[in-house]
């Protein structure tokens, strides 16, 4: 297990676990440093800094947001920037009613195709949280029209499948800029998952001001870490980690930690976010 951690998500996004139960199992597996990253919203920070607190573990304020660049959904981090900078949580807010509109376009296609699932459903998984699709998908499972989180998105959720439902995004250089506007890093998730030209694409938002990149992911080979690590440096980007915890019992999930992450390369890490003099570098500290 790696001792730090930096792509989370709890129940306030598409989790599964609260923002404290996060932190006892990260705490648990001997994570000591980490960032809580839900989709579109900072709510669950306040619970898990009073979790991380008493543990003695380190939490940094984080963030994660869907944006589109060329007809491509990327996925953007942001790391210790201030939480209450209101042009951020006022996108988030708008963002998250996005994704309420999305679900009832979402629940209208699936009752066509005969799969019937209620708003009322929806909420009940979801509580307070930022709707996604895998709260969807859990919905599905529910009502036995699929086995597995990985099926709904497989037959009816994903990208081109007949309830893919887009909506309304930021460009990156838009979201970049904010989260440097909100005094924080701007790192791109899983470069991977953009396609086989994702070395393109992280050049193209380096020169839209990109920090770092993830470079240690929950199920990376050595030779997948070998060429982001080589993009790092040639862009001079700052590598970064994360296990992209959801908990939804995915074939390809990890527990948190479990991820090929050096601690050396996690010393430097949190070095450069240091240097950086972030806000929200420490919302809880980790015992020296």
């Amino acid at each position: 297990m790696a001792n730090g951690d930096f792509h989370l998500h709890s129940n306030t996004s598409d989790g599964v676990l609260s923002p404290s139960e996060v932190i006892r199992s990260a705490a648990k597996n001997g994570v000591q440093h980490l960032a809580l990253t839900d989709h579109d919203s900072t709510e669950g920070l306040k619970e898990a800094a009073i979790a991380a607190e008493p543990l003695g573990l380190q939490l940094i304020c984080g963030i994660e947001l869907s944006v589109v660049h060329l007809g491509t959904d990327i996925h953007i981090l942001g790391y210790g920037f201030t939480q209450q900078f209101q042009p951020l949580q006022e996108y988030l807010q708008e963002q998250r009613d996005g994704r309420y509109r999305r679900m009832k376009k979402i629940l209208n296609i699936l009752n066509e195709y005969g799969l019937a699932i209620s708003e009322d459903e929806i909420l009940m998984i979801a509580g307070e949280g930022s709707i996604g699709r895998p709260h969807i998908a859990r919905a599905l499972i529910a009502k036995g029209h699929v086995s597995s989180v990985q099926e709904a998105f497989d037959k009816w959720l994903g990208d081109g499948k007949p309830a893919d439902i887009q909506r309304q995004r930021l460009l990156p250089a838009e979201a970049i800029s904010l989260i440097h506007e909100a005094e924080g890093l701007a790192f791109i998730a899983h470069p991977i998952f953009v396609g086989n030209d994702y070395e393109i694409a992280v050049h193209e938002l380096a020169l839209m001001g990109l920090d770092g990149i993830e470079t240690y992911y929950k199920h990376y080979t050595e030779e997948t870490i070998k060429k982001h690590q080589q993009l790092g440096l040639k862009l001079s980007l700052i590598s970064s980690g994360g296990s992209d915890y959801h908990g939804l019992g995915n074939p390809d999930d990890r527990e948190i930690g479990d991820i090929p992450f050096p601690n050396t390369e996690i010393i430097t890490f949190l070095e450069s976010l240091e240097r950086a003099d972030l806000p929200g570098l420490s919302l809880a500290r980790a015992n020296k």
